[in-house]
């Protein structure tokens, strides 16, 4: 049986796109609470649908795991919207670099909304940013500033600094907007002065567009 997670960070950032979802969800299968939480005995059986990253990491060592972006690439229900004359860039996140099904389904699902898509160079394996967890800095001025910072995450970092990584891959952005499938992307390009939406934003149709 499929078991559909809900992602609190997404709820907290887009409550009224996940409030649609969940309501889409209800109609079709159980729906979970908090990934880290929730302690429903469940079957040996039983799929976890995720789109949030880190519910991933927290239910692989307990149930099977399916991106919702292949579930919902598969339901021909699914009313997708129309986005026609759209172009945008693809923001692949660091976390999915080692899920190709993940690569495929999202790119399927805005080809199926006539979303046109920009690729950036360092995409779906090769992807190199997770917001303000994992960037890659490539000027040499912002890498030292790095370095001096330790081994502390982005986000203990100064706000200034935070801001400036960001800026940099925000600055990668091409088109007038940039999609992302993950909440610290989001935030991240968002932060460093990009106009970026969450795919399912797009999905359910509250992404202002």
């Amino acid at each position: 049986m499929d078991i559909y997670f809900p992602s609190c960070n997404f709820t907290k950032a887009s409550p009224e796109a996940a409030k649609r979802l969940r309501r889409w969800m209800q109609a079709r299968m159980p729906v979970a609470g908090c990934c880290r939480t929730d302690k429903t005995p469940r079957a040996a059986d039983d799929t976890a649908l995720y789109f949030c990253q880190a519910c991933r990491e927290v239910l692989e060592g307990r149930m099977q795991t399916r991106s919702l972006w292949e579930y919902l690439d598969g339901d021909a229900d699914f009313p997708l919207p129309d986005y026609s004359g759209l172009r945008v860039n693809l923001q692949d996140c660091w976390r999915d670099r080692a899920h190709p099904e993940i690569h495929e389904a999202v790119r399927s699902l805005l080809h199926k909304m006539h979303v046109e898509v920009v690729e950036l160079d360092r995409n779906r394996e090769k992807a190199d940013f997770c917001g303000n967890l994992h960037a890659e800095p490539k000027a040499p001025a912002l890498r030292a500033q790095v370095a001096a910072q330790g081994d502390k995450p982005i986000w203990e970092m100064p706000a200034t600094l935070e801001t400036a990584i960001m800026r940099e891959q925000a600055e990668k952005i091409t088109e007038r907007l940039a999609v992302t499938y993950c909440n610290r992307c989001t935030q991240g390009l968002r932060t460093g002065g990009a106009e970026a939406v969450h795919l399912l934003e797009l999905l359910m149709g509250t992404a202002g567009l």
